[in-house]
């Protein structure tokens, strides 16, 4: 097992005396939660309960926590909750408590390496001459940009989470955001043809459909919570497909598994959109009413025909989602037989979607007509390995008569043409019609922001905001010195809310080409992580029990309370105390913290629908979990007016499309235009890494734990202890590999070690762990070191399973 931070390896890197320390006081008050006191527990006076939730990225539950003499001594489920604390949300009662607790602000000893571990205790305000020393000069010398600020999704409360204060802040000294970008693709993919994401109607309406496809999903292990509306649709007899390379725990469960070569699912569904068009299997009134079909684009240029072409002004366009906001567009033009010439979209008494009268002009419609033509049945066997069985029962149950649930997430979008993959299955829904109506739905079931909450107090007084850069573009920006061509010094660095070298891709990269040669590395985080290792200043941030918070990410559309339980530990202070903090010693208060904690929660419900539901954070404070739509269960787009593009309407063409952040990736802006499928740089079957790296390896989300937030000893941990690898029992026997042996996979960007179990459905040529173990837990190396780092310059989301490797026996002594 690799080297873990122990209290005893504390003790004797920082030299400090325990007979002398607060530090020595630290064991006893973990141990004193963990034991039974029956004269305690029999003494109700000593005894509080408080309402808290999971912030993390999951399910969001809440569930009472008991409070004795100052310490949590218990979870229970709340009654009457639908949804229940699972293993790794009861598992925090020891993760907070836990020797990995980051107590107080430490100091990479001077003169020893990052990860070295060797720490001396610092003070708060000694931390902060430190930081604010280094970055006031690099900001005089370089620029703010060469100041960053990575974060992930470690909480999401409304104001101590990872959009809350921490923004604000970082805002304030307008320095580099390194976007995190993983898990955006499918979002960027659906949105581009115009399918919110936030919008699906709500898990209780499953049993409503007539069957739920789960599109490379794995709710079993990633949204445990709502497994259970899955569960009671089957039993209602609502049919449960899934559509995934790997036979998932999900898969098990499902009525129909359909399989398909990895990465793929562009080109079966290329095939399925071409199948509709030529049998005229799509809904006709829905695809001429409320897609782009009979939008006229001009031949010489492929722009779409705007109304300003020929003196029309501005039109009304449809609500911005984002801001609650009418716009104004430029209309595109389209053929009205009626007239016999172009009128505005919105004008048109009987548009034509294909055969326009004028040369000049084509139709959206007619391009993505032949634009799929390519894709017929052979093609898409060859590429997906579809089965023809499997391929013509999803045309069948695509049908517009049946009601289907999408349920998507993640899994579909994390390869390198993830985003096409998503843009084309929305194009595919945009034939179909399946909107508005109970049953009817797509999206994902995580970051249920939607038209809510504002966030607008993230933004300072002064207006002042960061510039975003994806972390995927910061290894070639920081060798090279240029993104865009412009020069980008990138000099120090802050984390939090994440663990950047677990959670993310080539760790070994990261390290050697962007960490490195950071001039200080800052991570402020409640627990040791493998990043706040390699940090040179760690700080301290209470766990969720110690402060109070608003949880507002729900898939049951409520906002929830997440109640302060206990003071805070040791010398932690609450992320948003924190800002506020080093806004003072930054000189920037006078824009950082001219606002309350009561304040930023009032901002959070002025909206209109907080208005209309009688939510405030009075109110929440009494009912502890508020309801902010009418109706039960919730129904997304029923009047089919919340398609999320300039014309409300679903685009399987875009004339234009621009890339989600800057990077020095070349970009081909034709190929993106329409939906359409290139084979993935690794995981493609004519890869030229195939020969010495035979095979694709992706991961599931690991069931006792959310990215890599169970790495300390808890329960959660005790089920699963150490990674593990899937393999089919022919690879393993072609490889010598027997069941529970300890393996190495590698390739060209690092390795590590697992136990190899057999799986008799896994693939040959693919294997499979779940993720979430960071380099501490492996006998050798780490997950995150196999990892590609290329991705979509578009999408600019890292490619967790777009990736090859090769394997064989562990040699303990390497």
């Amino acid at each position: 097992m690799g080297n873990s931070f122990s209290r005893r390896d504390f003790m004797k890197t920082t030299g400090v005396d325990a007979a002398s320390s607060d530090i020595a006081c630290a064991l006893p008050v973990n141990m004193r939660n963990l034991k039974v006191d029956y004269a305690v527990a029999a003494n109700a006076d000593e005894e509080q309960e408080f309402i808290c939730g999971c912030s993390w990225s999951c399910s969001f539950c809440q569930y009472a926590v008991t409070v004795r003499n100052g310490n949590i001594s218990n979870f229970r489920p709340l009654k009457g909750y639908d949804q229940r604390m699972c293993l790794r949300g009861r598992s925090r009662i020891q993760r907070t408590y836990s020797e990995e607790r980051v107590r107080y602000p430490m100091k990479r000893v001077e003169g020893t390496p990052r990860g070295g571990g060797r720490w001396e205790r610092i003070t708060w305000d000694e931390a902060a001459d430190l930081i604010v020393t280094q970055w006031k000069a690099t900001a005089e010398k370089y620029g703010t940009l060469a100041n960053g600020y990575y974060q992930c999704s470690g909480s999401q409360g409304v104001l101590h989470g990872n959009s809350g204060m921490v923004k604000r802040f970082f805002n304030a000294l307008q320095v580099t955001y390194w976007d995190y970008s993983f898990d955006i693709a499918n979002f960027l993919g659906l949105l581009r043809s115009g399918v919110f994401w936030f919008d699906q109607n709500e898990p209780k309406d499953f049993v409503n459909s007539d069957a739920i496809i789960l599109w490379s999903a794995n709710p079993v292990n990633s949204n445990i919570q709502n497994w259970q509306f899955i569960a009671n649709a089957q039993e209602a007899g609502v049919k449960l497909v899934a559509i995934d390379a790997l036979f998932s725990p999900s898969a098990a469960k499902a009525d129909r598994w359909i399989p398909m070569y990895p990465g793929t699912d562009g080109a079966y569904l290329l095939g399925l959109c071409r199948k509709f068009i030529n049998e005229n299997l799509y809904d006709a009134d829905f695809v001429m009413n409320h897609t782009c079909a009979p939008f006229l684009v001009k031949k010489s240029d492929g722009k779409y025909v705007r109304g300003s072409e020929f003196g029309i002004g501005l039109h009304p366009g449809p609500i911005f989602w984002g801001t609650e906001l009418p716009t104004e567009i430029d209309p595109i033009m389209v053929w009205d037989d009626a007239v016999g010439k172009p009128v505005p979209f919105d004008e048109a008494i009987d548009p034509v979607k294909e055969s326009i009268p004028d040369a000049q002009y084509t139709t959206a419609w007619e391009l993505f007509r032949d634009h799929v033509q390519e894709w017929t049945f052979d093609k898409v066997q060859e590429t997906s390995n579809i089965a023809e069985d499997d391929f013509n029962y999803l045309a069948d149950l695509l049908l517009p008569k049946n009601k289907i649930a999408h349920y998507i997430n993640f899994g579909m979008g994390a390869y390198e043409g993830g985003l096409r993959s998503a843009y084309t299955l929305g194009s595919l829904l945009s034939l179909t019609g399946n909107f508005g109506e109970p049953g009817r739905s797509t999206g994902g079931f995580d970051f249920m922001y939607g038209n809510f909450f504002n966030h607008v107090c993230s933004v300072p007084s002064n207006g002042s905001s960061m510039s975003t850069v994806s972390v995927l573009a910061g290894c070639d920006a920081m060798t090279t010195g240029k993104l865009n061509g412009e020069d980008y010094p990138i000099k120090n660095l802050w984390v939090t809310h994440g663990n950047l070298l677990s959670g993310n891709v080539n760790a070994n990269r990261l390290k050697t080409e962007w960490l490195d040669p950071m001039e200080q590395i800052i991570v402020t985080d409640c627990f040791w992580s493998e990043t706040a290792r390699y940090a040179d200043i760690v700080l301290p941030a209470c766990d969720t029990y110690e402060y109070e918070d608003v949880v507002p990410l729900s898939h049951e559309r409520n906002v929830r309370i997440s109640e302060k339980a206990i003071d805070p530990l040791w010398e932690a202070k609450p992320d948003a105390d924190i800002c506020r903090f080093f806004a003072a010693k930054f000189g920037i208060a006078d824009v950082v913290n001219d606002i309350s904690d009561e304040q930023w929660f009032e901002a959070t419900f002025s909206t209109e629908a907080a208005r209309k539901h009688g939510i405030t954070m009075e109110a929440l404070r009494k009912e502890k979990k508020m309801r902010y739509v009418d109706g039960e269960p919730y129904i997304g787009n029923t009047n089919l007016d919340n398609f999320a593009t300039e014309t409300g309407r679903l685009m399987f063409y875009n004339d234009v499309v621009y890339p989600r952040t800057a990077s020095n990736y070349e970009l081909d802006p034709e190929r993106e235009k329409l939906p359409s499928y290139f084979e993935n740089v690794e995981s493609g079957k004519n890869s030229v890494l195939k020969d010495r790296f035979p095979f694709v390896i992706s991961s599931w989300r690991n069931p006792i734990r959310v990215h890599s937030t169970m790495f300390m000893k808890t329960w959660a941990r005790d089920v699963s202890p150490e990674p593990t690898v899937f393999i089919n029992p022919k690879d393993a026997e072609e490889y010598g590999i027997e069941h529970e042996a300890y393996v190495k996979l590698y390739n060209d960007r690092g390795h590590f070690v697992a136990k190899a179990i057999h799986h008799a459905d896994m693939q040959p040529g693919c294997l499979c762990y779940p993720k979430g173990y960071q380099a501490s837990e492996t006998k050798s190396g780490g997950l995150s070191q196999i990892t590609t780092d290329y991705t979509d310059g578009y999408a600019m989301n890292c490619s967790f399973f777009d990736n090859r490797v090769a394997i064989c026996l562990w040699d303990v002594k390497e």
